[in-house]
C-alpha cells in the first residue's frame, strides 16, 4: 500500500495536466482550476462548488447507462469524460451558442454540461446527460460520415425523453405550424443545424418527431434496423431501404404528410387568431346580455308575485 500510494497521485496529477492542456487547447479557458475523479468508467472534472452535483451524477451513471444499451442494444465502449461548468458565459464561449446547456464531443469522449451553482434541475440534468451519453453511443458504433445530425439528435432525445443540449424553454410555441407549413428538408439536416434560435428549435423538433414516427409505424426495431446498417457502413438512403423496403425520401414525405394532416385545424386557428377572439368575445357579451335580462325578468316576476299576496 505504501508504494501505490505515491503512484496514484502520479496518476492523479499527470491526467489532471493532461485535462488542463486538453481544456486549454480547446478555448476552454477559465477551466484550470478543477478538481478530477475517475472511476473504471467515468472521469468528472468540476468545480469545487458543484462537487456535490458531480457526486449525484457518478451515482446515477450506471443506471443511465444501462438504459441507454438497453434500449439500443449496443454498448458504450468509451469512458465519457464529463466537465461540469458552473459558469454560463464560459460553457458559451465552449459550445459557441447562447441556446445550448451541454455538448458532446465523441471523438474526444467528451460531454460538458453547464450546471448552475444555484440552482439545479436534477430529472432535466440526468436526462441531459443521458442524452449526451446517448451521442457518445452512437458515434462508438457508427461513422461519423455515415450518422446524419438529424438521426444522431433524434434518436438522442427518443432515448432521454429530452431535448438534450439545447436550452429548456428555447423551443417556440409555433413548432407545431412551422413543422407543417415549412419544415427543413432533412437532407439539410445532415451535417449541421441552423443558428438562429427558431430554425434550431424546428431542427430539434424535427428530428425527434422524425425518430418517433419511424419507432410508431416501424416500431422499435425498424429504428435499430437502420442503425445496425449505419453501423454496417451503409449510408442513411441505403439504410432506409433495406429496413424499410422504401427510399429515404419516401418515408420522410409520408411522415410530413401526417403531420399537416394532423395539424390543419391549427394552422387555421393561427391565422384566423383574432377572429376567434373577437367572435369568442361577442359570444360572451351576448350570454353576459342574455343572463342579465333572464335575471331581471325573475326579478320582475318575484316582485308581481309578492304584489299579488299582498
Amino acid at each position: 500500500m505504501a508504494n501505490r500510494f505515491p503512484t496514484f497521485m502520479v496518476f492523479a496529477a499527470i491526467l489532471s495536466t493532461s485535462l488542463a492542456l486538453f481544456f486549454e487547447s480547446h478555448n476552454f479557458a477559465g477551466a484550470v482550476d478543477h478538481i478530477v475523479l475517475e472511476s473504471d468508467d467515468l472521469v468528472t472534472v468540476f468545480e469545487e462548488p458543484l462537487e456535490n452535483v458531480a457526486g449525484r451524477l457518478r451515482e446515477t451513471y450506471p443506471k443511465l447507462r444501462a438504459d441507454l444499451e438497453d434500449m439500443l442494444g449496443w454498448r458504450l465502449e468509451s469512458k465519457p469524460v464529463v466537465r461540469l461548468v458552473g459558469n454560463r458565459d464560459l460553457f458559451d464561449k465552449m459550445s459557441g451558442s447562447p441556446h445550448f446547456s451541454a455538448l458532446a464531443v465523441p471523438s474526444k469522449s467528451l460531454i460538458v454540461l453547464f450546471v448552475s451553482p444555484v440552482t439545479t434541475r436534477w430529472l432535466m440534468l440526468h436526462e441531459t446527460f443521458k442524452h449526451e451519453l446517448c451521442h457518445l453511443l452512437l458515434h462508438d458504433h457508427i461513422q461519423d460520415s455515415l450518422l446524419p445530425k438529424w438521426l444522431d439528435e433524434g434518436v438522442c432525445q427518443w432515448v432521454s425523453g429530452s431535448l438534450g443540449e439545447i436550452l429548456s424553454g428555447e423551443g417556440f410555441p409555433q413548432t407545431e405550424i412551422a413543422l407543417a407549413s415549412r419544415p427543413i428538408p432533412l437532407r439539410r439536416l445532415t451535417y449541421s443545424f441552423p443558428r438562429d434560435r427558431n430554425s434550431l428549435a424546428l431542427a430539434y423538433e424535427e428530428s425527434r418527431r422524425f425518430v418517433e414516427y419511424l419507432t410508431t409505424n416501424y416500431g422499435r426495431e425498424g429504428l435499430l434496423g437502420i442503425l445496425e446498417h449505419l453501423r454496417d457502413g451503409d449510408d442513411i438512403d441505403r439504410a432506409i431501404s433495406k429496413t424499410l423496403s422504401k427510399s429515404f425520401d419516401t418515408v420522410e414525405k409520408e411522415w410530413l404528410d401526417s403531420i399537416k394532416g394532423s395539424v390543419v385545424w391549427l394552422i387555421w386557428a393561427s391565422r384566423h387568431m383574432y377572429d376567434i377572439l373577437f367572435v369568442m368575445a361577442a359570444l360572451l357579451t351576448v350570454v353576459a346580455f342574455i343572463s342579465s335580462v333572464v335575471r331581471r325578468r325573475r326579478y320582475r316576476e318575484e316582485e308581481d308575485e309578492e304584489k299579488d299576496e299582498e
